[in-house]
């Protein structure tokens, strides 16, 4: 992606609202998606979508390409739960079987209530990445975790949250840097140079990661970390009695 999301959050159109409104806005939401039927799962994930893209300003196709993302991780975990195999025909399984095929000596078959249960799975998981999304590009990391001290959350949990947030970044932008390098001297032309490829990408961005996770560490103890990180916030929020 193009567009770090650190710059998404620092930069929407929903910045000058205090992050404990998004944030309790957004858990009330996901705790609706999680209990809630299909139908409201449905209006939570085209409201939701609609305050990321509409409201917050956030660009259509960055959005849509993290859908994109979520979306190919459903698609492929759904065969588990559409898929059935049995060794024997039943009169249950004729009525519950949408299409079947003859194997190994028993019958697999696409089931009718696992495809409900999947399409279920699918539109509860839209719905609450879509909130988890609103609170990702709308909240800056350190008013997150800012918002989080506030409330009472354990100080190793932010801590911990806060190195894993800059370590995705890491391996990111590592890993972006050497496929850039490997593809300009045509390291995926062929199959066997793809492998290669392949191969020392994962061994150099094990290395890399390590090596500039050490210079973090090592520019954190540098600037006289106490064992507790402090957070400054120098903007000042505006409480919206309308969006509450």
């Amino acid at each position: 992606m193009n567009i770090h999301i650190d710059t998404l959050a620092y930069s929407n159109r929903l910045r000058h609202l205090p992050p404990h409104q998004k944030l309790w806005f957004a858990l009330v939401v996901l705790l609706l998606a999680l209990v809630a039927h299909s139908p409201v799962q449905i209006v939570i994930f085209v409201w939701m979508s609609a305050w990321i893209a509409i409201y917050a300003g956030i660009p259509r196709q960055v959005y849509g390409s993290m859908l994109l993302g979520v979306l190919i991780f459903l698609v492929t975990s759904l065969p588990a739960l559409v898929i059935e195999y049995a060794s024997s025909i039943s009169p249950e399984m004729q009525v519950d079987s949408l299409w079947q095929m003859d194997v190994w000596g028993g019958q697999i078959y696409l089931s009718y209530q696992g495809s409900i249960r999947a399409i279920e799975l699918m539109i509860r998981c839209l719905a609450s990445t879509s909130v988890l999304f609103f609170i990702v590009l709308t909240i800056p990391a350190i008013d997150l975790a800012t918002t989080c001290q506030k409330i009472g959350c354990p100080p190793i949990l932010i801590e911990l949250s806060l190195l894993i947030y800059r370590l995705i970044f890491l391996l990111a932008d590592t890993a972006q840097t050497i496929i850039t390098a490997q593809v300009s001297r045509g390291g995926y032309r062929t199959h066997r140079l793809r492998m290669n490829s392949l191969n020392l990408l994962v061994r150099q961005l094990i290395q890399r990661t390590a090596s500039r996770y050490q210079q973090l560490t090592l520019g954190v103890k540098a600037r006289g970390f106490e064992q507790e990180f402090r957070f400054w916030q120098p903007q000042s929020y505006q409480y919206s009695r309308r969006y509450a």
